[in-house]
């Protein structure tokens, strides 16, 4: 689990954002950026909820609660980012899926 201060720093140098500017679109101080990075200081619960809306991401991803999130730009499956073949291939396969899961599905063997 990363810090606060971490995932901020982060999702602020994604942004290519330095710390004024952040301070500025944020209505604070650049040196209270400054601390919550080092997690010299925490940020009140409204100024959480605002910067995770401001990056778009979660106050759990924005808190360090859930590091997945880190790699999600790499993993997204989106369906409006998929192929019609990916798509087909990704409902076929739920289909063979939820038949194994219910136990209704039996191999093919005539292949």
């Amino acid at each position: 689990m990363s810090s606060f201060g971490k995932q901020l720093k982060r999702l602020r140098l994604q942004h290519e954002l330095k710390q004024e500017e952040l301070a500025a679109k944020m209505n604070i101080s650049k040196s209270a950026v400054s601390m919550y990075e080092r997690d010299e200081r925490e940020p009140s619960f409204q100024l959480v909820k605002e910067l995770a809306s401001f990056f778009h991401v979660s106050t759990d991803d924005l808190l360090g609660h859930n590091d997945s999130k880190l790699y999600h730009d790499k993993t997204d499956i989106s369906l409006d980012k998929l192929s019609d073949d990916e798509v087909e291939y990704l409902k076929e396969s739920l289909e063979i899926y939820r038949k194994m899961k219910h136990k209704d599905w039996k191999p093919d063997t005539n292949k």
